[in-house]
């Protein structure tokens, strides 16, 4: 056995993330990681990598104690881990990059580079590889860059190689290139820890599966012993929609997106209409493009191809300024590094959309500017010492109230919500569903994206599926199940 884990427990302010992980993986194995949003995978797989350290238990490495404090001692021991973004440096080199962390060989002083050329081409012998160590990693593309990812990796001698839905960005073709190289991987004797929603890449390509949920392994099995019904059943609890607070009448359609691509290729292909006075979801797994599609609308993603219409007019060439001009306003996933400007008061944080409609001849109307912002302290019960407190000092909960008020001064018809109760307390959650139930009721439009299922089954009206980066079914959230929902974001579309 090259890995095992026993008992890893890990915590976060008192919540259990992990919770007694008994984990194993063979030599020359490839194991598939499988669970819902949430269940724990990134956790564990960080605990492997050094970036958290353990509450409780211990990991064995060839069946003696292995202590990992850094990423670096992880990387020491052989355990190597390829992230769905790519970490690597765009401006410089393929050569550059596979020696990042790595000695560099010197000859008379100076960094030998035709002696680092020639190990990262033997390297790339021995994988069966061929891209260009001279092209900057700017100018590669996808599959490029994670065979570029796997030679550093096997640079440093790795036994285990961690991939972390390796798949998410790549075409059809890219993924068969790289499965190519994980069958090569494992003739080599290298074991792979293969974490991915994308339940036909763990069927043709583990030995053995692991299903994590809330926390705690629920189960180990065969991959040729068991089905995609039997996974998903071990995966998720089953909740069923809470229609008693559906009962708006959506109006007419006020948002259409048609064929919309992003130029990243984080989405492919997505289609929805939103319809004023309702609440539509959109839940995919992680990797789906979720984050990727309400930033693709708003204007921070350059857009391939599609349309989006917006109040029955062709809306071109999105911007956040003109989105928010025509009342489209977006409620980012990252609080404090797109959401916020830490260090500026409240009353700048909640005025930063409309402070020039403050401004006359140039010269800024306090009092209108305290009025407005009071206005919104007091409708969304924010708790703080006062206006021009910084909003780094403040709860995370009423932190996001401030982003939500921001949002309100702009008087949006179209609310785009990322994660909007992301790390908030039970109070400030119930508090963020009924603004967005009364903005519903007002008929404005709620797009709503979060990774807690039950969350998305007590609140939306209609639910639309994304699946690397397509959009699929949309289902009506009448005594919809999550086990329904899941079954169609790990089915193929």
């Amino acid at each position: 056995m090259l890995l095992q884990t026993r008992n890893i427990c890990k915590q976060f302010n008192g919540v259990y993330a992990l919770r007694d992980i008994n984990f194993s993986l063979e030599a020359g194995e490839i194991h598939g990681l499988v669970g819902e949003n949430g269940a724990g995978k990134s956790t564990l797989i960080k605990i492997l990598t050094g970036v958290y350290s353990l509450d409780e238990g211990e990991i064995l490495w060839e069946g003696s104690p292995l202590v990992i404090h850094s990423p670096a001692e992880s990387q020491s021991a052989g355990i190597c881990v390829i992230h769905q973004d790519s970490v690597l440096v765009p401006t410089m080199s393929g050569l550059e990059n596979i020696f990042l962390g790595l000695e560099y060989p010197v000859r008379r002083g100076r960094v030998d580079w035709g002696k680092m050329r020639e190990a990262a081409q033997q390297k790339m012998r021995e994988l069966g590889l061929a891209i260009d160590l001279e092209q900057f990693v700017a100018d590669m593309t996808p599959p490029q860059k994670t065979c570029l990812e796997i030679i550093r990796a096997m640079m440093q001698e790795c036994r285990l190689l961690i991939l972390d839905e390796p798949t998410a960005s790549l075409t059809d073709h890219e993924a068969e290139i790289l499965f190519g190289m994980i069958g090569r991987l494992k003739e080599r004797g290298t074991s792979v820890l293969y974490i991915s929603h994308r339940m036909e890449e763990i069927f043709r390509l583990t030995d053995r599966i692991t299903v994590m949920k809330n926390g705690r392994i629920t189960g180990v099995v065969r991959t040729s012993e068991t089905d995609r019904e039997s996974l998903i059943a071990m995966m998720t609890d089953e909740w069923k929609s809470e229609a008693s607070e559906m009962s708006r009448a959506p109006g007419d359609e006020i948002l259409a997106v048609r064929g919309l691509a992003s130029a990243d290729g984080r989405v492919r292909h997505a289609d929805l209409s939103v319809r004023r006075g309702e609440i539509l979801g959109i839940f995919g797994l992680g990797g789906s493009g979720r984050t990727e599609l309400l930033e693709s609308i708003y204007g921070y993603r350059r857009l391939a191809r599609g349309e989006i219409l917006f109040d029955g007019q062709p809306y071109r060439r999105p911007t956040p300024q003109a989105s928010l001009r025509a009342g489209i306003t977006l409620i980012c996933e990252d609080r404090r590094g797109k959401g916020m400007i830490a260090e500026l008061a409240v009353r700048e944080n909640v005025l930063l959309s409309v402070l020039d409609t403050f401004a006359r001849r140039g010269i800024l109307d306090e009092t209108r500017q305290k009025a407005c912002v009071q206005e919104q302290v007091q409708a969304l019960d924010i708790r703080l010492a006062s206006a021009e407190q910084p909003i780094r000092e403040l709860s995370g909960g009423n932190q996001q109230k401030v982003i939500f008020a921001r949002a309100m001064t702009t008087e949006p018809k179209v609310w785009l919500c990322d994660e909007p109760t992301q790390a908030v307390d039970i109070r400030t959650r119930s508090e963020i569903h009924r603004l967005l139930r009364e903005r519903a009721a007002a008929g404005d439009a709620v797009v709503l994206v979060t990774s807690d299922l039950k969350e998305m089954l007590e609140i939306a009206d209609r639910i639309q599926i994304l699946v690397a980066g397509r959009t699929g079914p949309v289902l009506e959230n009448q005594e919809l199940t999550s086990v329904e929902v899941l079954k169609l974001c790990y089915g193929e579309m």
